[in-house]
């Protein structure tokens, strides 16, 4: 069963109160304990030196007449219960209120100790002195009663005064606590209405000074909240309007993305034919020959059956040449291939069969400088390709059209800080540094536009940048080539290898 936050309250401040007077009522009865104690010691050392001075004398005569009568005496005293009086040899000469053969009991030093509050008797010696000299001693009971029915006397008053106390303490929390949490559930019911949606409602708490600062603060707060969440619904308007049109543009974006992809590919592909046309020039060149010279033997009744079985061996040879082109082009644009580790030197060696015929008709020079270590990216094999051939052809595009004499492609892979670069440097005279940040921005090209589309670094990038969390940057520098020095763009892929 749950407890509410006005009983909790309640049962704390009595659970506190309790303590507090127990406490109370513990140190009024050792205050009582400690005052007795000094009275009974005042009372007890003033008895000591009448008995001293009355005994003394007839102790020292022998004289049991006037002992008895001191005793006697002595016993009508309130609280005093007994009176033994022995000589110097402890024998028992004269006793009041305690049998003389019954032994004598164990001394205490404190009226009010656990034995005297047990037996309800202090038991003391007084010695009895003449000059210096010891002649006997008296032994004295002291009721301890008259204490034990003062302690118990305060307990009671004061246990009664507690209880009456707790009961109006009590009364008095219950009664504020109440209002309290009257108060409570009025401001709880207003802030669940204003929770569910009433966010016009407000609290009346009353009149004190209290619970009208109370009052003011919180409905002050509600009117804050209404205007808050009035503004917030005009926001979300707005934001609606605005996530809408965000849509839309993020939209019209991807379809603009799937469209360069397309036009990319298309690109890609209509080079790859180009590419295809200058792989197949030599094969069928040779085939043609072959078949020609053929012919031309079996018109003059010249063929034999060696001409036959050479020249087809050769022209299977070149159609096998023709025939393995073909599976080189289909892997490089096929779709489906998985995303997993590869090394990215066999990404290049594709790229760089697939291009190395258009390099070598054009008479370009492709020189690879690896230090053999073998280097490993996570990803799409077919996309590096396509990057490295992109990078490529615009680095031939380039040579051809500037005319250089000793045109070189250089292509370099090493590992730096962790990182892998891989850079391709050609030595056509560089990038403007009016064009340089733009080369990689879509449909931007200093091409005719028969002969390009502007996409190709741009696709590059994005397949970097996006599929290999890398990053392509260029800048112009100077490279030796034939015992000269030439001025060309150098592109750096930076990649993060698998460690």
């Amino acid at each position: 069963m749950k407890i509410s936050l006005a009983w909790k309250w309640v049962i704390a401040s009595l659970i506190i109160e309790s303590f507090m007077l127990s406490i109370m009522v513990i140190r009024n009865v050792s205050q009582l304990k400690e005052n007795l104690s000094s009275q009974t010691h005042i009372r007890l050392d003033e008895q000591k030196v009448l008995l001293q001075s009355a005994l003394s004398a007839p102790l020292a005569q022998m004289d049991y007449a006037t002992i008895d009568a001191i005793l006697k005496e002595t016993k009508s005293i309130p609280n005093i219960t007994y009176l033994v009086v022995r000589d110097s040899q402890k024998n028992n000469i004269a006793s009041i209120g305690w049998d003389k053969n019954k032994p004598l009991p164990k001394l205490e030093t404190n009226p009010f100790d656990d034995l005297a509050l047990t037996d309800r008797r202090y038991d003391t010696s007084i010695p009895i002195r003449l000059s210096t000299q010891i002649l006997g001693e008296v032994y004295l009971g002291l009721s301890t009663d008259f204490y034990i029915k003062a302690r118990d006397e305060m307990m009671y008053r004061s246990s009664l005064i507690a209880i009456i106390e707790l009961i109006l303490s009590a009364i008095l929390l219950i009664a504020i606590s109440k209002w309290i949490t009257n108060n409570l559930v009025k401001l709880t019911r207003t802030a669940n209405a204003i929770a569910n949606g009433e966010y016009e409602k407000r609290v009346e708490l009353g009149d004190s000074k209290e619970t009208a600062n109370l009052e003011m603060v919180f409905n002050l707060m509600a009117t804050n909240i209404e205007t808050n969440i009035e503004q917030l619904k005009q926001s979300n308007i707005e934001q609606k309007k605005l996530s809408d049109g965000l849509k839309e543009q993020l939209e019209k974006n991807r379809q603009q993305n799937i469209l360069l992809e397309q036009q990319s590919r298309m690109a890609a592909l209509g080079e790859m034919i180009g590419n295809i046309a200058h792989q197949w020039r030599q094969p069928l060149s040779g085939i043609t020959v072959y078949a020609s010279s053929l012919g031309l033997k079996n018109e003059l009744n010249i063929v034999s059956k060696k001409d036959i079985n050479d020249t087809t061996a050769s022209i299977i040879q070149h159609a096998n040449y023709l025939s393995q082109t073909i599976d080189d082009f289909r892997n490089f644009i096929k779709n489906d291939t998985p995303k997993e580790k590869f090394l990215i030197q066999k990404s290049f060696i594709q790229a760089k069969d697939i291009t190395y015929a258009s390099l070598e008709n054009n008479y370009i020079t492709l020189d690879i400088v690896d230090d053999n270590e073998e280097l490993y990216i996570n990803g799409f094999i077919n996309e590096l390709t396509q990057v490295f051939i992109n990078i490529i052809n615009n680095a031939k595009d380039i040579l051809i059209e500037k005319k250089i004499e000793d045109k070189l492609i250089q292509v370099k892979f090493y590992k730096q800080n962790n990182n892998i670069y891989i850079t391709i440097h050609d030595n056509g005279g560089g990038i403007k540094d009016e064009i340089r940040d733009k080369i990689f921005d879509p449909y931007f090209t200093t091409k005719h536009k028969s002969q390009g589309t502007g996409l190709g670094l741009y696709m590059s990038l994005k397949i970097i940048n996006e599929h290999f969390n890398g990053n392509i940057f260029v800048r112009n520098e100077e490279i030796s080539f034939k015992d000269k020095v030439y001025t060309g763009a150098k592109f750096f892929i930076e990649l993060i290898p698998i460690l």
